[in-house]
């Protein structure tokens, strides 16, 4: 569920390329994630999770790649701010939403 809640919240942000450095380890995320669920969608009884090999390991090393993912978004944005500082007012979403908007003033202005 923690794997699934990050995700969400980060693949909108990487499938539109905001954060290159970080792009190929969130790539990388999304089809190991993507192989995970296609196998329960082929059969969804938790016993066939079993099957699946080192299903453990490779969601502990998922759910650690997707905090480092989230940790450079942090450290993104913390840039973004300390060059205008008005953005310490704005929550991350919103920045997210400001920045991504950048070559189109109207919108930031609204």
């Amino acid at each position: 569920n923690l794997i699934q809640r990050k995700w969400l919240y980060l693949e909108p942000i990487f499938s539109k390329g905001s954060l290159p450095s970080e792009e190929k380890k969130f790539k990388s995320i999304d089809e190991n994630l993507s192989d995970i669920m296609f196998s329960i969608l082929k059969d969804s009884k938790l016993f066939s999770l079993i099957d699946v090999p080192n299903i453990s390991d490779k969601l502990k090393v998922m759910l650690d790649q997707l905090e480092k993912c989230q940790k450079a978004l942090t450290e993104y944005l913390e840039i973004k701010r300390s060059i205008l500082p008005r953005f310490y007012f704005i929550g991350d979403d919103d920045l997210l939403e400001i920045l991504g908007q950048a070559k189109n003033p109207l919108i930031i202005q609204s």
